[in-house]
């Protein structure tokens, strides 16, 4: 299972899987694990059919991958004359001149345009908008692509000027989480203060973490995926997080973990 996983997120990282689309895949994944678990309780785990779990399972997530792939290629419009961004994506001159003319663009990660692209290139490629991720780059390219945006969740953002801006921003060491882990007051502990954290997993807060330690160890936290914890410590990771694609799920004071019973 958890070579299976360690693919579905390798997957959701390099951007050949959006969020929710990942996020049933582990679902499926686990709800085969718990199938396979109960078979293997009650005896028949020795069985030429109970053997079979490792095959029915990747065919399952092929089909399931299908699918999804199926969905999102119509909702692009049949996946021809359509193009979709589900990660980190500098859009260049060349990238730009590989599309056709006319293409419908769907953008769900972080979108930056070059600064050599010509603006009647990119008016010429791109007729049509969907943003629920972030573009940025220079003001009149940007501005460009807003006005063909006919749904728009994200943000579209012009360039800092040089200097000035970009100078005084801190940068902070970066950590992830792209399987399920527990965020305790020793692990805040032994960060960096200002960290930026991304997660693209599972993220439980321990209900003892300190708010103060808390806010002073995250600088800014990116959500793609799922956390937990107290309201209140959630709160915190909300006023940090720029990009939420996933979900905050407050929880009691139970054990940590308990949420995935």
């Amino acid at each position: 299972m958890q070579a299976e996983r360690a693919k579905i997120l390798e997957m959701l990282r390099d951007g050949r899987v959006s969020v929710e689309q990942a996020d049933q895949l582990l679902e499926a994944l686990e709800e085969t694990h718990v199938r396979e678990q109960e078979v293997a309780d009650t005896g028949p785990a020795r069985t030429p059919q109970a053997r079979q779990g490792g095959p029915a399972l990747a065919g399952g997530l092929a089909q399931l991958g299908r699918t999804i792939a199926g969905q999102v290629a119509s909702a692009f419009g049949g996946g021809r004359g359509g193009r979709a961004n589900f990660s980190t994506t500098r859009l260049t001159r060349d990238m730009l001149a590989r599309m056709e003319d006319g293409t419908s663009y769907a953008n769900f990660g972080h979108l930056t345009i070059a600064d050599d692209v010509p603006e009647n290139l990119l008016a010429s490629k791109i007729s049509s908008m969907t943003n629920f991720g972030s573009v940025t780059g220079p003001e009149n390219l940007v501005r460009l692509l807003e006005g063909r945006c006919d749904t728009n969740f994200g943000s579209f953002g012009a360039d800092e000027e040089e200097g000035e801006e970009d100078e005084e921003k801190p940068t902070g060491p970066e950590l992830s989480n792209l399987g399920k882990t527990v965020l305790t007051r020793e692990h805040l502990s032994n960060m960096e203060d200002g960290t930026k954290f991304s997660n693209l997993g599972k993220l439980t807060v321990s209900h003892d973490v300190p708010a103060e330690l808390l806010s002073k160890k995250i600088g800014e936290y990116h959500n793609l995926g799922k956390t937990y914890g107290p309201a209140a410590l959630l709160g915190v990771l909300q006023a940090r997080c720029p990009e939420n694609l996933g979900t905050f799920s407050p929880t009691d004071a139970r054990a940590d973990g308990d949420e995935d019973e």
